[in-house]
């Protein structure tokens, strides 16, 4: 049975490009264009791994992850946060609230490969 990934972002093209990357790897993949959207997906279902954006309307990848980490189907599932922004007080905040790790946008497919494996030891 293939991992399930949730990728959360209020872009549809880089919904479209990770989604696109994450099936042709092999993983099934869901996904929310808001922090809100995502929450409810948590609630009702189990990922292996969440990609979060961290800049988005309704609710940010920051607030995000502090309410999905409360969750019980979400508490020790890795979360990526990404962004193009250079703020590096909200990428230390980002790390505070309980991100695995965080990439720059653009993403590239072997950038995103090798932090699957060391993920999901994939």
């Amino acid at each position: 049975m293939a991992k399930t990934i949730l990728i959360i972002d209020d872009s549809p093209s880089v919904l479209a490009i990770l989604e696109d990357m994450l099936t042709d790897l092999g993983y099934a993949v869901q996904t929310a264009e808001n922090g809100q959207q995502a929450l409810q997906l948590v609630e009702q279902n189990k990922f292996n791994l969440i990609i979060t954006d961290l800049s988005m309307p309704v609710m940010d990848g920051i607030a995000f992850v502090q309410l999905a980490k409360k969750s019980e189907n979400c508490k020790f599932v890795p979360i990526v946060m990404l962004s193009s922004e250079e703020d590096t007080a909200k990428i230390a905040e980002a790390k505070q609230v309980g991100i695995s790790t965080f990439l720059r946008k653009p993403i590239k497919e072997k950038q995103l490969q090798m932090i699957l494996q060391v993920v999901l030891g994939a």
